[in-house]
C-alpha cells in the first residue's frame, strides 16, 4: 500500500455490480477497497454512487493519515507466486508435467488456464 495522493475524478478501482432481488437495486461494490459497497435503481446509477463512495472512501483514508491501496490495474505483476504444496502433490505434478514433456511451471500455468 502506498500514500501517494489517487486521483478522484476517474478512480481506477475496480467496480462489481449485481442485481439484488432481495433489495430490489443493483449493488455495487469496491473490492479493492474494504467494505466500500453502495447501490442505485439503475446500474448507470450504481455506476455513479460508486464513483461517489471511492472519493468518499478515500477522503476518509486520506483525513486519518492511512495509506491509500493503490488500484489493481496500476499495479505491476512479476509472474512469480511463491507457493508451497504438499509434497505428494509436488511430486504428482513433476510426473505429469514431465509426462507431457512440460516444466512444472508451465504445467501448472496450462492448467490453471484451462480451470479459469
Amino acid at each position: 500500500m502506498t500514500k501517494k495522493k489517487i486521483e478522484k475524478d476517474s478512480p481506477k478501482y475496480r467496480v462489481d455490480i449485481v442485481w439484488s432481488a432481495e433489495d430490489h437495486c443493483y449493488i455495487a461494490s469496491v473490492p479493492e477497497l474494504p467494505n466500500c459497497q453502495t447501490h442505485g435503481g439503475t446500474m448507470e446509477e450504481a455506476v455513479a454512487m460508486a464513483k461517489e463512495a471511492i472519493e468518499g472512501y478515500l477522503d476518509t483514508l486520506e483525513k486519518e493519515g492511512l495509506p491509500i491501496p493503490p488500484p489493481l490495474s496500476e499495479k505491476k505483476f512479476s509472474g512469480k507466486i511463491p507457493l508451497r504444496i504438499d509434497p505428494t502433490l509436488h511430486r504428482d505434478l513433476v510426473v505429469k508435467a514431465s509426462i507431457k514433456g512440460m516444466s512444472v511451471n508451465k504445467y501448472i500455468e496450462q492448467r490453471l488456464k484451462k480451470s479459469g
